[in-house]
This record gives structure tokens, C-alpha cells and sequence, in this order.
């Protein structure tokens, strides 16, 4: 999984080390996991370390990995990009292998972007918070494999979302919020000056070809 799909993750799941009820009402705990910890189901009371958490996080992510690179649940898959299958872990650790299966089978690429936006509801009831995590994960699935830097979005203050995100990443020492703010265009405008490009704090095409190499 790459590291805009892991941030998404993270962003959308949240991390608590103490147990609670999701809204499906199901005990979870750290990144968003459920079943057992240590051979217990989790349980009201249960408390974990950020280093459990993250462990818990990483198997979690294995597994949705599997689904996402089998023809059984994905049969495009071999001819998905990285952002696209890690759009789909995202998908399969929030809504389940059988719910991905249902996804995109019999679906083109361009189906299952628009089909991911219907799985935002719980018991009938639609979710702000997971329209919106569906509305991210189409944009990471429909936006270029990193490296491809003739087709990255332009951005600029005030910009907001995943492709932020990888930008915030690439320049290090920023909080990756997906906000364009003041202190991501002061940094974009410092790598730009390293970097020899006009120091406009845009990123356009040339600074992220600079960025990526």
C-alpha cells in the first residue's frame, strides 16, 4: 500500500488506544481494528500501545492486500496501478472482502470508481464520514500513479485533498492534513529554491517532476 492509501487510512480510521463502539456497534480499537488482540476479542476496557496499534494496522492491511491482488475479488487487478489498489485496501479494510468482491466484479475501472460512492451507509442510514472517505478513495483511485508527473494536478493555496497529501509527504517535515496552507506553500517555495525552479510555491508540472525523482 502506498503512502497516500496508508494516510488515508489512517486520516478516516482515527487512532484510539482504548476500546469503543463504532457506529455498527462493534468493539474496535487502535487503527480501526476489530476481532481479537493478543487471542481476546476486543472488549469494553481493553487499552493498547501505539506500537500495538500499528501492528495491529500493518496485518490488518496484509489481509485487505490479499483481497485486493486476487482475480477472485478484483479480476482487473493485474491491471490496476498502485494508487488505484490501495484506493481498494482502504475499501476492503472499511467495508469488508465481500462487500470488494461486490464491488468489482463484473465492473470496468471507471464502474467501480463510481460504484464506491453508494457504500456510505449503516443500517440504511447514509454516513457523512463514510461519503466522505468514499468521495477520498475515488480520488486516489482515478488520480496517476506516482511517478507519472505530466498527469499530477496542479496545486496551489487552498488546494485540499489526497494529492496533498503525497505532496506534503514528498517535501517532509509537514504535517499531511491535505491542506495547502501557509506552511506547506513556504515549503513548497524552500524545495523549489533547492531545487532551481521559479519560486512561485505552485506545483506544477516541473516541480513535480523534481519532487519524484
Amino acid at each position: 500500500m502506498n503512502a497516500a492509501g496508508l494516510a488515508l487510512v489512517r486520516e478516516f480510521e482515527g487512532l484510539s488506544l482504548k476500546a469503543y463502539r463504532c457506529a455498527a456497534g462493534v468493539w474496535t480499537i487502535g487503527y480501526g481494528h476489530t476481532g481479537t488482540v493478543d487471542h481476546k476479542k476486543v472488549h469494553s476496557g481493553m487499552t493498547i500501545t501505539r506500537a500495538r496499534a500499528d501492528s495491529l494496522l500493518a496485518a490488518d492491511l496484509a489481509k485487505c492486500w490479499g483481497y485486493v491482488n486476487s482475480v477472485c475479488y478484483v479480476p482487473l487487478t493485474r491491471e490496476l496501478n498502485q494508487n488505484q489498489k490501495s484506493a481498494l485496501c482502504s475499501f476492503a479494510f472499511n467495508c469488508g472482502s465481500n462487500n470488494l468482491k461486490t464491488l468489482c466484479q463484473n465492473r470496468s475501472v471507471e464502474e467501480i470508481a463510481e460504484a464506491m460512492l453508494l457504500y456510505n451507509r449503516v443500517g440504511g442510514e447514509v454516513l457523512p464520514g463514510l461519503s466522505r472517505r468514499r468521495q477520498a478513495e475515488r480520488e486516489l483511485f482515478l488520480t496517476e500513479e506516482e511517478g507519472e508527473t505530466f498527469d499530477m494536478k496542479t496545486l496551489q493555496r487552498g488546494d485540499q485533498g489526497q494529492q496533498i497529501k503525497v505532496l506534503q509527504k514528498l517535501i517532509g517535515g509537514l504535517k499531511m492534513d491535505g491542506i495547502f496552507g501557509p506552511k506547506t506553500e513556504n515549503a513548497v517555495r524552500e524545495a523549489q529554491n533547492q531545487l532551481g525552479l521559479k519560486t512561485d510555491g505552485i506545483v506544477g508540472p516541473k516541480t513535480w517532476q523534481e519532487l519524484l525523482k
